[in-house]
């Protein structure tokens, strides 16, 4: 399982907002999706990420009002990416080393995003491999 390459377990469709969408907007497209991530954009190109804990912590910890803050104002900016060859092993260590819960894919060749896998995927694939045994 270790080995397994993360392109075999990633999430193909990325959910995306565009920096100037609000928190209500980004919350809204979260739940209708049962997702816990969307990454931003500022003209396709990725900027950043806002996970379920940033809304909670950086809006309604602070008591912002979600529908005049920005997916600019609370995006974590540096993002933690993968080559889509790297493999299940890789990725945990990647995952533990930056204390996060998803890494994006990137196609080795041209940097493309063409993924993402989350700590869920990982262990569904486990759960999966297990019952198989």
């Amino acid at each position: 399982m270790y080995r397994t390459k993360v392109k075999d377990l990633m999430t193909r469709e990325i959910v995306s907002v565009s920096i100037e969408d609000s928190i209500e907007k980004v919350a809204q497209l979260m739940v209708e999706t049962q997702i816990g991530s969307v990454l931003v954009h500022e003209d396709y190109k990725p900027i950043g990420i806002i996970t379920k804990r940033d809304i909670l912590e950086r809006v309604v910890l602070d008591c912002h009002d979600p529908c005049k803050v920005k997916a600019k104002d609370i995006a974590t900016k540096n993002l933690i990416t993968m080559n889509s060859g790297e493999t299940v092993r890789d990725a945990l260590m990647l995952m533990f080393k930056h204390k996060i819960k998803r890494v994006l894919i990137e196609k080795p060749d041209n940097r493309k995003l063409v993924g993402i896998i989350t700590t869920h995927d990982l262990i569904a694939a486990f759960n999966v491999l297990e019952h198989q045994s």
